[in-house]
């Protein structure tokens, strides 16, 4: 951790239910709830929610979204999609600033949005993307990071393009990578060559944590995930920490699983106890 501020890190391992997200003041509990053990931590933090952890507010927030509403209304999903985005983006910023700590958010699909005085909240296209959010402990966006791989289920989505995400704070330099972006090895070797030092990929896997590995069978789903986040760091210039918090639950008939991890060059240095379930990593350097 040679060259890393950060005091305390935090990686929130989530389940998506649908009753998270029915209000704005259902979701705010909830994420409130999940950063609880940051609390008396020692500054400056960082936390981590996972992917799609805001996905369930495009679905859920003020009535179920049902497909044969599009019949009735073609603009719907990009009305939903503003809304879910600002009450995403408002709860994340009350919450970095209630608990004092750097926040990514997770990420939630909708189209990019910009801020500008004169025109409010507009979107840059009407295209959605898979959207990380990091602000700082003052609540302040910081970075809007697009996923930049896509996997099969994602394919309807706008691919990102490299940023490159990386984020100089005042506790240090953070990278971002969304779930698969995060195993391509172009990124990580760019982001460390800028100077990233701790990365950040919140992830959603679609996959029994048990199963057979599909491109080696003798090796198991989760097995592969955990040695990969280790191997990942070794010799590079500045990494030294991979916050990975992981989704679980059910999201549009897809089924997610996984260990979330904190992990340093060639070893975990902390898991979670199962692939399944609400569980809040705490680490304090």
């Amino acid at each position: 951790t040679k060259g890393v501020r950060f005091r305390t890190l935090l990686a929130i391992q989530a389940e998506a239910r649908p009753g998270f997200y029915r209000t704005e003041e259902a979701f705010r509990e909830r994420v409130f709830s999940l950063l609880e053990s940051l609390e008396g931590s020692p500054s400056p933090r960082l936390a981590a929610f996972p992917e799609l952890f805001g996905l369930p507010l495009l679905l859920h927030l003020e009535g179920d979204f049902h497909p044969k509403d599009l019949l009735k209304d073609p603009l719907l999903p990009w009305r939903r999609a503003r809304r879910a985005y600002g009450v995403f983006r408002e709860v994340m910023a009350e919450a970095a600033r209630a608990f004092g700590t750097y926040l990514l958010g997770g990420t939630l699909l909708s189209p990019p949005y910009e801020e500008e005085l004169a025109r409010g909240r507009f979107a840059r296209t009407p295209l959605f993307q898979n959207l990380a959010l990091f602000f700082n402990p003052e609540g302040r966006l910081l970075a809007q990071v697009p996923k930049m791989e896509l996997t099969p289920p994602e394919r309807w989505l706008r691919r990102g393009t490299f940023g490159p995400h990386l984020v100089a704070t005042q506790a240090g330099r953070v990278g971002i990578l969304i779930c698969l972006d995060g195993f391509f090895e172009g990124y990580l070797a760019r982001l460390d060559a800028l100077g990233a030092e701790v990365l950040l990929q919140p992830s959603a896997n679609p996959a029994p944590w048990d199963r057979p590995w599909p491109w080696d069978g003798s090796r198991r789903e989760g097995e592969v995930w955990r040695a990969s986040a280790q191997e990942r760091l070794v010799g590079r210039e500045h990494l030294r920490l991979l916050l990975n918090p992981m989704l679980n639950g059910q999201i549009l008939g897809l089924t997610f699983e996984g260990q979330s991890g904190i992990y340093a060059p060639g070893e975990a240095l902390a898991l979670t106890p199962a692939p399944r379930g609400d569980a809040a990593l705490l680490l304090t350097l």
